[in-house]
């Protein structure tokens, strides 16, 4: 009986003093594949490690994420200065991480576990402006790491005010379950309004449960609401946005992709408009996703490395070869509400699948069948023609009915028929 409370007593100490360092190196390899996959997903950051201190029970880190120089960062940077005053701070992100697999040194820190686990970490962020300064982010990241590699984080503060800013209550959760390749999260920003910035977020909340495909892109449902979004645009009046509501769900189910979505949005304080809502709800479905695959890929290198005016020509062969193999977009409704009126509108376009060899916009119009319905308050056509010319030859396809102007158009094979009137259009 002693010699089994000895052996009981060995074990326990081989568990407590040796294996947290062997540990320490899987938990460190997790880190590094959750990085890897952070990376493939967002291709316009990149993710460097200034530091990384690995020790008998803990480790510390540091970790540096910066906007790539490319079309898209280039295109993020122009929002964020806005906010920021400069070009788009980096984001350091200090960790230490206890290893497992039971992590005693947690034993103090708010959230900690025992539970078993390659380890716990705690993590602080702040933001390094082009000039070096570095302004602390409030709040506490604490994240688990199972056995198995998954990957469990939370963000939380409670509202205050620093140097970054005035903010309220915050909570975000992450999930990376590596295992199985599906990820997670959802959380709520209360308010934030940034200082030095005439910037201000208000009822921020967002989900989403994805997977990758086996063709290297996400498919899964995303959802995002935003009560709030202000920016001083240098004009009159803050230019501010919200309500807006983002829903979106897509699926692969035989090897084609299929995705719904709406967005609900309002506008207010629009230079030279007003008031703007839209409203719309749109299907994609029976897209190819081997072709749908390729021509993402094209997509983000034409982005990276070509400029505006090139990227057409760069993704011209992959859209082409896209469309070849079908694809259906139904467009429910797109309502656009303007201070003088509603536009209203639904449309149907279905790419019929053809033969690739010889591919030249010609031959996918003749595959195309299409219908268009629309609907023009009267004041607002009157204005348009006002203002543009062009507008005139609009004007010349709509019937008024009443206070709108209406059109119904079909296409088929390069047939046109707008309100019940056939166009043969030259397609060569």
């Amino acid at each position: 009986m002693n010699k089994g409370i000895i052996a009981l007593f060995v074990v326990l100490a081989l568990l407590v003093l040796v294996s947290p360092g062997l540990v320490g190196m899987l938990a460190e390899k997790s880190v590094d594949e959750q990085i890897e996959w952070a990376e493939l997903e967002n291709q316009d950051i990149v993710i460097t490690a200034e530091r990384f201190d690995r020790g008998w029970f803990s480790s510390e880190g540091r970790h540096r994420i910066e906007l790539k120089e490319s079309n898209n960062a280039l295109g993020a940077n122009s929002l964020l200065v806005p906010f920021f005053g400069h070009t788009a701070p980096t984001l350091i992100v200090d960790t230490r991480l206890n290893h497992g697999p039971i992590a005693l040194a947690s034993i103090g820190d708010e959230k900690a576990s025992l539970s078993p686990g390659l380890g716990e970490a705690v993590s602080t962020l702040s933001f390094e402006s082009d000039n070096g300064v570095i302004v602390e982010v409030p709040g506490t990241i604490y994240s688990s790491i199972a056995l198995n590699g998954d990957l469990t984080s939370n963000y939380s503060t409670v509202a205050g005010t620093g140097e970054i800013g005035t903010w309220g209550d915050v909570d975000i959760t992450f999930e990376s379950m590596v295992s199985s390749g599906l990820y997670s999260y959802g959380g709520h920003v209360e308010s934030v309004q940034l200082a030095e910035a005439a910037a201000e977020l208000s009822k921020l909340s967002f989900s989403g449960n994805v997977a990758m495909s086996k063709y290297d892109f996400a498919v899964g449902d995303i959802s995002l609401t935003v009560d709030k979004l202000s920016l001083d645009t240098g004009g009159t009046e803050p230019f501010s946005i919200g309500p807006v509501v983002f829903e979106t769900s897509s699926t692969v189910i035989d090897d084609k992709v299929h995705s719904a979505s709406k967005i609900n949005m309002i506008a207010e304080d629009v230079p030279g408009l007003g008031r703007l809502g839209l409203d719309t709800r749109f299907t994609l479905r029976n897209i190819d996703a081997a072709e749908l695959n390729q021509f993402v890929a094209s997509a983000r290198s034409a982005q990276a490395n070509s400029t505006s005016y090139d990227i057409m020509s760069a993704i011209e062969k992959d859209v082409l070869e896209l469309l070849a193999a079908g694809a259906d977009l139904h467009v429910e409704h797109l309502d656009i509400a303007l201070p003088q009126g509603t536009i209203k509108s639904e449309m149907n376009l279905r790419f019929l699948e053809s033969d690739n060899s010889d591919l030249v916009w010609a031959s996918l119009l003749l595959a195309l069948e299409a219908d268009l319905k629309l609907e023009v308050p009267e004041i607002i056509a009157n204005m348009a023609m006002v203002l543009s010319p062009q507008a005139g030859m609009v004007e010349s396809l709509l019937v008024k009915n009443g206070d709108v102007y209406e059109l119904e158009a079909e296409y088929k094979k390069g047939l046109l028929t707008v309100n019940g009137v056939p166009m043969a259009l030259p397609i060569q």
